[in-house]
């Protein structure tokens, strides 16, 4: 298993969850694209049982980048002063994250 492959599992799921338990729920089926049906697994879930689905040789979440956008953010990256980076990077995940992935 990939350290990290599981890091970032794990990472998310952690997020996930953490978000969830703060009453967030609806923030993290946006910004995460959870169903409602994986909140209320995640929510009770313990952290052993998230270690766990983190060492799945896999992604346990589904990137939802649109790649025109991604391309986009990329090329505009190169000509822009940082503080504008970061608002482009804020503004793009948001976008993004409003988006079914793509076949």
């Amino acid at each position: 298993m990939d350290e990290n492959l599981y890091k970032l599992n794990l990472d998310y799921l952690i997020v996930a969850q953490s978000l969830i338990l703060s009453e967030s729920e609806q923030k993290a089926m946006f910004c995460l694209g959870l169903t409602t049906e994986a909140v209320s697994l995640l929510r009770k879930m313990p952290l052993e049982q998230l270690k766990s689905l983190a060492r799945s040789d896999c992604l346990t979440f589904v990137p939802r980048f649109n790649a025109h956008q991604w391309s986009k953010f990329l090329n505009a990256q190169k000509t822009e002063v940082p503080d504008v980076i970061d608002a482009r990077a804020i503004d793009l995940l948001m976008l993004l994250s409003s988006h079914s992935p793509e076949p």
